[in-house]
């Protein structure tokens, strides 16, 4: 692991950040709105994707809101979209974590630039757990929500501790060049 976060220490520049951020961009704010509006036209039905937790109950009323059509397009983006998102929101984030870290002097901590990689395998089991909702609707099997919603509030969780700790590094790197001034 302490190879992975070098590589990432080494090779991470403001430009590649920048980059990636467009392309987590790209899927949060154009990619995955389109694919919502196939299975959730008004935009009002909810994702559990996007919930703090959900009970067997909430998931599969949600489910069966899409109607067939909706749910083989939740199929599709569960199986092979939101696998692709993980992975670019996560790389955006390593990146971006080592950019500030090593601007601040951080480079110390070499594992805490992967910390996204934790709930990227939370997000990833979230996920799973949803395709086998689906692949079971109509039948209701209570150990495959309670997963994907046990997984999401960890997913959920990593991402605050993430969060947090960029915007930390980011304030300090902030200050560091107010200092500097």
């Amino acid at each position: 692991m302490k190879k992975l976060s070098n590589f990432f220490y080494n090779r991470t520049n403001g430009y590649l950040v920048l980059g990636f951020l467009a392309l987590q961009f790209i899927f949060s704010g154009l990619i995955l709105p389109y694919f919502q509006k196939q299975f959730d036209p008004e935009l009002n039905r909810g994702l559990m994707d996007l919930s703090f937790g959900f009970t067997p109950e909430n998931g599969y009323n949600i489910i069966e809101s899409y109607g067939e059509k909706g749910r083989e397009v939740y199929l599709f983006v569960e199986s092979f979209i939101d696998i692709l998102y993980p992975i670019a929101y996560t790389t955006s984030s390593i990146l971006l974590l080592s950019f500030l870290f090593k601007k601040n002097g951080f480079t110390k901590y070499p594992l805490l630039n992967l910390l996204p990689l934790i709930g990227m395998v939370f997000d990833m089991l979230e996920n799973f757990g949803i395709i086998q909702m689906l692949k079971a609707f109509p039948e209701k099997v209570d150990f495959w929500a309670k997963f994907a919603s046990n997984s999401g509030l960890l997913k959920w969780g990593f991402f605050g501790i993430t969060l947090t700790i960029t915007l930390i590094s980011l304030i300090m790197w902030g200050f560091n060049a107010l200092r500097k001034k």
